[in-house]
């Protein structure tokens, strides 16, 4: 895709290696049904940014190739004609088909922002947050037919403080990321790149959600959990609230909480002149500002 975390991982290569050509996924044509719901997606997730991808590649003269779907044959004749001997992925729309893993003589490795087997798929970060996991790192794998499911390259795991924010998150992975693919190739070049397979039985997937969707368990989640996951997530993604009113409760912020004995229903909103109160079943979080308008950049990351 277009954002930092395929910068990053180019950036990271780019005076090591020869690079034949970066591919990036095309965006939909404009005024297309299908961009216009993958704009509202990326609005609400808030997961578009610059084409910071294609901007790096420029400054190091290298070719740069647009992919209209995952089985576009001039992609393919372009890669024959290349003749790689690796293709590295860092954040991609489509599952590669065989044609294209067919080209390259080594083989294809991917960068994938999460502890494969966990969070296998195109919303990890998201996943990550939401199922509570205190750990998370890089995983670079060589790519098989089915999506993050082959064997494990490198991998690195790092501890995921609270609260903390899934843009700083994304800054983070990709300059592991970029480390960790810098790592691979020169166990390439060396000849000694490991295969470790993953254990398919803890796996766990990672699916776009619906715009609007909720997510939140208000009667099962700990309030610091609730803090957790709403203010890791912000301005990113907003749990759909309401107050008694029925109206809804926008917010910018998650300012922080704390625990009390809550005799309102877990979920209940109250607003007040800071911003609102979130109650859930064993506390309270702390919400203030507005919901501000993200700018819809056409592109996609792992967020």
């Amino acid at each position: 895709m277009g954002g930092e975390y395929s910068a990053e991982h180019l950036r990271s290569i780019v005076e090591q290696h020869r690079i034949v050509a970066v591919i990036r996924a095309a965006p939909f044509p404009r005024g297309s049904r299908v961009r216009r719901r993958v704009a509202e997606a990326a609005r609400t997730l808030g997961i578009g940014t610059p084409d910071a991808l294609t901007a790096l590649a420029r400054e190091h003269a290298i070719p740069c190739w647009a992919a209209r779907s995952g089985n576009d044959a001039r992609l393919v004749e372009r890669l024959e004609r290349a003749a790689p001997d690796l293709i590295c992925i860092a954040g991609y729309r489509w599952i590669l088909p065989p044609a294209v893993l067919a080209v390259p003589a080594i083989g294809t490795i991917n960068s994938h922002p999460s502890l494969l087997p966990r969070h296998r798929g195109v919303l990890p970060l998201f996943w990550i947050y939401y199922h509570d996991d205190r750990e998370t790192g890089v995983t670079v794998h060589w790519v098989d037919e089915q999506a993050d499911t082959g064997d494990v390259l490198l991998q690195d795991a790092m501890p995921l403080p609270r609260g903390y924010p899934v843009e700083a998150l994304n800054r983070r992975n990709a300059r592991q990321g970029g480390t960790l693919l810098r790592r691979a190739l020169e166990a390439v070049e060396h000849g000694t790149p490991p295969r470790t397979p993953q254990d398919h039985r803890r796996a766990t997937s990672a699916p776009m959600i619906k715009p609007g969707s909720r997510m939140v368990d208000f009667a099962e989640w700990d309030v610091e959990r609730v803090w957790h996951f709403l203010a890791g997530l912000v301005p990113r993604f907003h749990e759909p609230l309401v107050d008694d009113t029925g109206e809804p409760v926008e917010y910018a912020s998650v300012s922080g909480f704390h625990r009390q004995a809550v005799t309102e229903r877990a979920g209940t909103v109250a607003r007040n002149a800071d911003g609102a109160l979130l109650y859930c079943k064993d506390g309270v979080v702390h919400l203030s500002g507005r919901v501000p308008v993200l700018p819809d950049t056409g592109s996609t990351n792992h967020l």
